[in-house]
């Protein structure tokens, strides 16, 4: 086995070989200055915030540029807390709707700008603003914070919740619809934004009745200051609050320096790597990168070539890996708008003809799992799911509870069956073949408006995706067995989220997608009033309401909230938004020289190397990481 690994290793060196000379001269040099990042997943130049989309690449950039949340996430306890270095006193009123904060008075940007009270309620205006929808097709939902939406309809010239009280000092009151809110403190999660860079000429005024902007803020302003291709805040902001400063942006790469403003974050942490670069890497080259020193840190492997490579290479005092349970997963969302994945018995058919195991078995080995619904083993809920409670929920509840309901056995699970897939399609009047007869065998058709309509599909994927070629063997040929027949097309990272956004005119049916779940699972907001997600298109306001639901669980109350969430997505199962693939663990690998690397206890790489060091290699005890029911890898 070690012979196979270790020709494998040389194999790669060989692909890569016109760059070894140059990687050995540099790397003494960049050893302790600088540290350069490998991701395998395209960037959008998205650095502001998912209310501009959701990419993951682009959101390890914002945790290193944009800094001073007024709460931060503690993943231990699936809760938020008051950022003690941004606020310095806090009360909250007598029914708890209401909270005032007291800021610090020494933050400033990182050209020394004094950050205050009026750039977290600016961001809070922009990210929700009609202009931003209107530019970009995307914003945040602001309906947490009350009168939010009388001001964005117009019938109020203030967002009456969200007060300034004085330069350092911010009041903000929760929505009613929003009370109660398990994750309470998400609708204090701001972060400063700079005005003058974003909306020169304008500014936030509250003259007693809650924040508003005046001067000329327009869609056309933000065209100019947050989207131009080379100088846009979005791709190529200079003027940021966190730890980083970035300093180039080309597309493919970022690089980044030391922030010497940055105060610090919550715990008074700053990071100690002088320079860091993140460049792009398709996930066939970045282990052939690691060995040549183009890349020191290659992050979230998860491809079996680049997991057998990545252990052999840590078998050695030179290289060391580290492992983690990813937060989301993989899946084929339908675009149920229009078309036949509207229909839900052509979305239960379709699942039945995709071989999961197969797919997850050939792509991921014993790192990754099935999964029968949307969730991920790195959220905070799952291990509740396999037995473990904590001891607080037991003290809490006492001898006499039980917690044999929080389980996931009652999803529905679509396995591989043609002749089920056939009925449903039958079910769903797929049953005419081109002539307009009976079907029988071949391509299958409806009826649509008088008009036969052939069961002809499009699944998109990302460009570089490894896992998209593979539908081709075990997807495509049960699809043509029940009588359908599916094109697959591959696109560019940006161009495929603007189609899974919904920010431009979607013309295919299904888009193979690679997720992880913000720290807040709070799917309620993706749904309007009529119960139509605004990713899938489909209408449900079951599933609408069994999402609310699970927000209004008390903060504080975990139990219920889990239990809720079980039933979100059982429900969801049955529906079937999305074709869920697997979950999986991640690997990074790195230089022996990274120390206290520890991506496993933050919610991102770019978070853990905020503690991490560069210094000569000690070697560390190996310790085990569960990733499945049977399986488990070294750390």
């Amino acid at each position: 086995m070690m012979k196979k690994l270790i020709s494998l290793i040389l194999t790669l060196v060989l692909l890569a070989g016109c760059c070894i000379a140059t990687a050995e001269e540099t790397v003494t040099e960049k050893k302790y200055e600088s540290l350069t990042v490998g991701v395998t997943t395209a960037f959008n130049g998205n650095f502001l915030a998912d209310a501009m989309g959701s990419n993951i690449s682009d959101q390890d950039i914002r945790k290193m540029i944009h800094s001073y949340h007024l709460v931060t996430w503690d993943g231990s306890s699936g809760i938020f807390r008051q950022n003690g270095q941004v606020i310095t006193a806090g009360v909250a009123s007598e029914d708890g709707s209401t909270f005032i904060y007291t800021l610090a008075n020494d933050l400033t940007y990182n050209d020394g700008t004094p950050i205050t009270a009026r750039d977290y309620a600016f961001s809070f205006l922009l990210l929700t603003s009609r202009q931003l929808l209107e530019s970009t097709g995307l914003r945040e939902d602001g309906s947490r914070i009350h009168g939010w939406k009388a001001y964005d309809e117009g019938l109020s010239a203030t967002v009456s919740g969200f007060r300034l009280i004085g330069d350092h000092q911010i009041a903000i009151t929760i929505s009613p619809e929003f009370t109660p809110y398990f994750y309470e403190m998400k609708a204090m999660d701001f972060y400063p934004l700079p005005i003058k860079v974003l909306a020169p000429g304008c500014e936030v005024r509250d003259d007693g009745n809650g924040i508003y902007l005046s001067g000329d803020f327009t869609a056309q302003t933000l065209q100019e200051t947050l989207l131009d291709p080379d100088t846009g805040y979005a791709s190529h902001p200079t003027v940021t609050s966190g730890p980083y400063n970035l300093v180039s942006y080309d597309g493919k790469r970022v690089e980044l320096k030391l922030n010497s403003l940055y105060k610090g974050d919550a715990d008074g942490s700053k990071p100690y790597i002088e320079n860091i670069i993140v460049r792009y890497a398709p996930s066939r080259d970045i282990m052939a990168n690691l060995i040549v020193g183009d890349v020191d840190l290659a992050v979230r492997c998860a491809r079996v070539e680049m997991i057998t490579t990545g252990m052999a290479l840590a078998s050695s005092d030179e290289y060391a890996l580290k492992s983690y349970s990813r937060n989301g997963l993989s899946f084929i969302s339908f675009c149920g708008e229009k078309g036949p994945t509207a229909d839900v018995n052509v979305r239960k058919a379709l699942a039945m003809c995709l071989d999961k195991d197969k797919l997850v078995t050939d792509y991921l080995g014993n790192l990754g799992t099935p999964v029968k619904g949307y969730y991920g083993i790195g959220q905070w809920m799952f291990p509740m799911t396999r037995g473990n409670i904590p001891d607080s929920w037991k003290e809490e509840a006492g001898e006499d509870a039980t917690w044999d309901d929080i389980n996931l056995d009652g999803l529905t699970e679509y396995t591989l069956d043609v002749d089920a897939a056939k009925a449903l399609l039958d079910a769903a009047g797929w049953n005419l073949n081109a002539e307009g007869g009976a079907y029988t065998e071949g391509l299958r058709y409806k009826a649509v408006d008088g008009e036969l309509k052939p069961l002809s599909l499009r699944l998109i994927y990302p460009n570089d995706n490894l896992a998209g070629p593979m539908l081709e063997e075990v997807f495509a040929p049960y699809l043509r067995e029940a009588g359908a027949e599916i094109d697959f097309t591959a696109l560019s990272m940006p161009t495929l989220l603007q189609m899974y956004y919904r920010q431009i005119e979607r013309d295919c049916d299904m888009i193979l997608l690679g997720s992880n779940f913000q720290d807040v699972f709070d799917p309620s907001v993706n749904y309007d009033e009529y119960g139509t997600d605004r990713l899938t298109g489909i209408t449900d306001p079951q599933l609408a309401q069994l999402a609310r639901e699970m927000r209004m669980t008390e903060s504080g109350d975990a139990p219920q909230y889990v239990r809720r969430w079980i039933k979100f997505l059982e429900y969801r199962s049955q529906v079937l938004p999305e074709i869920p693939l697997y979950s999986n663990a991640y690997m990074d690998f790195s230089t022996s020289a990274l120390r206290d690397y520890t991506p496993g206890i933050y919610s991102s790489w770019s978070e853990a190397l905020m503690k991490a060091y560069l210094s000569d290699y000690v070697e560390e005890e190996e310790e085990m990481v569960e990733v499945g029911d049977d399986e488990a890898v070294f750390e």
